[in-house]
């Protein structure tokens, strides 16, 4: 269906029904009037669709037609003609001059086509009153169509209507009143069938019991202003108390609740006159076409017109939900907090050095004297001695990894024939003892690790076990408030609610259209109401149709823009450094350089893999000291060469506070207005070389304007001096932090001769107030 209604025929068939359902308005305003003597509507109607921009010729036509229908005479198709006639001038004379038509100017506009129809008509004194009611009445007509035709061509079909709509629509109706009530034929009634069909759907698609009533009495009204008796005001708000009376999950109670009084008013107390089973099929076929529409039909229409229900429930149940989730998360936190010890206990570690030479010596020993002729010799007559020159062979070939010929004593190659089965057997020891150390501490560094990120998962459930343990308040009123300023700029807006934490309300999410995500009046009046910048923070498609649930957050005191430069080193094709720019949350950037060891493509694949595992971790919400371990120890386990520098700074947008984090790195910069400041890290080495790291961290409250500037080893040293570096970044007047990092690495170039000794890198970014 949806296909079909996107395609060219199905444009055609759309526009079809809009013209049906415009002369259908138009003929039934020109029958229906005042008492049978001021027919006030149809004009009204038709000029308010020339000025919400519908076609000026077709509903022209469609109005001169309706007229002549309605009353075939002369004066019907020249007062209509001479209207249409008088819009068509109007209108493009104001598109020849880009000027769209005021309200003000509409009203002079709508008196002055109404000149013919006065001329006619002003026959007499005793008509000057129904021509004042007759353009008076009009212009508070057209006026109401414009208000409703704005309403749905602007907002579209989820109606959520204002004071000033729901006059509008209720003035409609009667108009509508007014015109069935004009239209029946052999006893049969339409208004009877039109309102109980708007009494019924509106029963069940508002909460409100208020909406039926409104409906039913409006299209009373507009019958009470065609014939003068207000009998009909009666009948449809008895139709409508019925209906909200036996409302219930299912809608056969209201609709047979409709037909019993309906014959109780006709027969009882003969409303009707003569009450017959026509006016009784007039009032079944409204209750037939109600009933046909499905379940599913109606949840949807529900869903896009109703207004939403109290939710105090579902409110309350999304604090028992946090409660129950913080609960869960402490729980868990325990677990790993335990499993972290569990798996610390676990790691041996390596033989003491004293018990390693034992088992070595026993083992050699074994290997070498058991069959020795010499053996009581050595081991009982000269057992010290042995044993002490045993003792430095293997302490040498510990310290060494292995030992030769001149690491065995004069005196034990003199008396002993087995010198050179020693010299082997104890570097086949000392090889296997090598093998034992790999295999222990990739065991232990492997636990190690495990126990880390089991400790690192523990204080992340606790931090979020705290986040989610702050109640969640809603405020209704507020809710309400904004709900109808939003509706008065036209922005549709289905739900919104707005969360209190600890007195102060810090999100609002709304279900609102698309098309008014990027309206710029949205994040005004948000801003307006909350007292403070508001932003986006996430969107996603909302289950109904070409609505999205949007959540917006406070916008971040402050806002940041980057640049960055870079080269690889001469003659190589990559280059060995990487960077990242990451949005982790709403309040938080995270900015990094990362320098691997060496140049070319192995060092590019070392950086590329440490920025990938610290990118990661940080998105995960670890603390730096568990990102940094854990990092530290997956690199040391690859048992290689190629090692990182890491420079890292984790910017709070909130309040500009910067952790400055250097792991092997050299000096960065921040660049102030007027002056440079030097942030040296502690000489810790590259990530990855030792199991344990000690990096240094160093926080700075930034002000507007501030410039972070982190670079590789490449341009630090290219310098040669850090204060010959810091000089030059002072001396520069660009503010543009992509500028900035295009001359710090074309100046770096420029100090190597022309060639970049190594590879380069540079990463700017500059703060800036966002509020």
């Amino acid at each position: 269906m949806t296909e079909f209604f996107g395609t060219k025929k199905g444009i055609l068939f759309l526009n079809a029904l809009k013209y049906a359902f415009f002369f259908a308005c138009l003929y039934l305003f020109s029958v229906g009037g005042i008492r049978g003597e001021i027919f006030p509507f149809a004009f009204g109607f038709f000029v308010a669709l020339v000025w919400c921009e519908q076609n000026i010729f077709a509903v022209g036509t469609l109005f001169v037609g309706a007229s002549l229908l309605a009353n075939f005479s002369v004066e019907s198709l020249v007062s209509s003609a001479f209207c249409v006639v008088f819009f068509v001038i109007v209108i493009f004379t104001h598109k020849s001059l880009h000027q769209r038509i005021s309200p003000l100017l509409l009203a002079f506009y709508f008196v002055f086509s109404q000149a013919l129809f006065l001329y006619c008509n002003l026959v007499s004194v005793s008509k000057i009153l129904p021509c004042i009611v007759h353009l008076v009445v009009g212009e508070i007509f057209m006026f109401a169509c414009i208000k409703i035709f704005k309403t749905l061509l602007v907002k579209g079909v989820g109606l959520k209507l204002n004071i000033d709509e729901s006059v509008s629509l209720g003035l409609f109706l009667v108009a509508l009143g007014s015109g069935l009530s004009a239209s029946s034929f052999l006893g049969y009634l339409p208004l009877n069938a039109v309102a109980t069909f708007l009494i019924l759907l509106s029963t069940y698609v508002y909460a409100s019991s208020s909406v039926p009533i409104a409906v039913g009495l409006s299209l009373g009204l507009g019958n009470a202003i065609f014939s003068g008796s207000v009998i009909f005001v009666g009948v449809f708000g008895v139709f409508a108390f019925a209906s909200v009376c036996f409302k219930s999950t299912s809608k056969y109670f209201s609709t047979m609740a409709i037909i019993i009084c309906d014959v109780i008013l006709g027969l009882y107390f003969n409303v009707y006159g003569e009450y017959s089973y026509r006016v009784l099929i007039s009032t079944i076929l409204g209750e037939v076409l109600f009933v046909i529409i499905s379940n599913n039909t109606l949840a949807l229409l529900k869903a896009i017109f109703g207004q939403t229900s109290s939710t105090v429930a579902l409110r309350n149940m999304v604090n028992k939900s946090r409660d129950n989730l913080c609960k869960k998360m402490y729980s868990l936190s325990a677990v790993f907090d335990e499993m972290d010890r569990s798996f610390k206990n676990t790691i041996k570690g390596l033989l003491p050095a004293s018990q390693a030479k034992n088992m070595l010596m026993e083992e050699l020993l074994s290997k070498v004297c058991y069959d020795c002729p010499e053996k009581h010799r050595c081991h009982r007559v000269m057992e010290r001695e042995t044993r002490e020159t045993l003792d430095q062979i293997l302490s040498a070939g510990l310290d060494k990894g292995k030992i030769t010929l001149l690491d065995i004593p004069p005196h034990l190659s003199s008396r002993c024939a087995k010198s050179n089965i020693i010299l082997s057997t104890v570097n086949g020891l000392l090889a296997s003892y090598k093998q034992y150390t790999y295999c222990v501490s990739s065991v232990d560094t492997s636990k190690a690790l495990i126990a880390e990120e089991f400790k690192g998962v523990s204080r992340l459930l606790l931090k979020l076990a705290d986040r989610a343990k702050q109640l969640v308040t809603f405020d209704e009123e507020f809710e309400q408030k904004i709900t109808e300023e939003l509706a008065f700029e036209n922005i549709n807006i289905l739900e919104a609610y707005v969360f209190e934490s600890e007195g102060k309300k810090v999100s609002i999410t709304l279900t609102i259209k698309n098309m008014d995500l990027e309206n710029p009046k949205l994040l005004a009046c948000l801003t307006k109401n909350m007292g403070r910048k508001m932003a986006l923070a996430s969107s996603e498609i909302a289950e109904i149709p070409g609505y999205a649930i949007a959540t917006f957050v406070e916008a971040p005191k402050f806002e940041c823009i980057f640049g960055t430069s870079g080269t690889a080193k001469f003659g190589n094709e990559v280059s060995g450094d990487s960077y990242s720019f990451l949005r982790l949350s709403e309040n938080k950037l995270l900015l990094a350089v990362c320098d691997g060891m060496g140049s070319g493509e192995d060092a590019q694949k070392m950086s590329d893999t440490t920025i990938s595992i610290i990118e990661n971790f940080y998105k995960a919400d670890f603390d730096d000291e568990t990102i940094l371990s854990s990092t530290n120890k997956l690199l040391a386990m690859q048992m290689t060469d190629n090692y990182s520098a890491l420079d890292i700074c984790v910017l709070d947008l909130s309040n500009a506070l910067a952790d400055f984090i250097k792991v092997g790195a050299p000096i960065g910069l921040v660049k102030h207005t007027e002056s440079t400041e030097v942030l040296s890290g502690t000489g810790a080495l590259p990530i990855g070389i030792l199991k344990e790291i000690k990096p240094s961290i160093e926080k700075k409250i930034l002000t507007n304007c501030d410039i972070i500037i982190l670079a590789s080893d490449g341009v630090v040293d290219a310098f040669m001096d850090e204060t010959k570096f810091k000089n030059f970044v002072n001396s520069i007047a660009s503010t543009n932090p992509q500028e900035v990092a295009d001359m710090i690495v074309a100046e770096a170039i420029n100090q190597n001769q022309g060639e970049a000794r190594d590879d380069m890198t540079c990463l700017c970014a500059r703060i800036y107030l966002n509020v």
